[in-house]
Parts: C-alpha cells; structure tokens; sequence
C-alpha cells in the first residue's frame, strides 16, 4: 500500500506520536490509536489513555513500513468522510500530474 494512502486509511490500530501541536503538554504522547471521531483521536498510552485534538497538530505515523508525518487538519473529518474524501483527492492528484 501506497503511504499517501494513510488518509483515506483506518487509523484505529496505527501507532501515532504527537510531534507538533499548539499545546506543548501533548507533544511527545505516542501510542496507539483505540478510538476515532470527529475531531479527535483517542491514543493508548504508557500513562493511559489520551485524547489529542486533530486540528492544528501533526502526528507521525507508522503506516506501509514507513513512518510519515500527518497534518491533523488533513484527518479532521468523521472517519468514514475521510476515507471518502482521501480517496477523493488521491484521484484528483493522479489527474493533475498527467
């Protein structure tokens, strides 16, 4: 699988960090995610279990044997809406390279 496709992918199950947020408490939690919505991800961690807002963070994820950075507002959608639009704009940008 292609990593551009951690958009429009589950992400229940990833391991994630926080590696950018507005709030410097939240940096450096890293753990799984056990629960999605909206505008949260839920994160199994060492200490338990936190919520991270999406918008305005970036988060690395372990996705296709590669560890990328995600912008939060590029997830900031219910989870079945993100995997609609992720594919979406994957197809648009195959389009605009041709």
């Amino acid at each position: 699988m292609r990593p551009e496709f951690v958009i429009a992918h589950e992400w229940i199950g990833l391991e994630v960090e926080v590696v950018k947020s507005p709030n410097p408490c939240e940096v450096g939690i890293k753990g799984k995610v056990v629960d999605e919505t909206k505008n949260t991800l839920k994160i199994s961690t060492e200490k338990g279990l936190k919520t991270v807002i999406k918008r305005g963070r970036t988060f690395r994820v372990k996705f296709a044997g590669k560890v990328l950075d995600v912008s939060g507002d590029l997830i900031n959608f219910r989870p079945e809406e993100r995997i609609k639009r992720g594919l979406m704009l994957l197809k648009r940008a195959k389009v605009r390279r041709w």
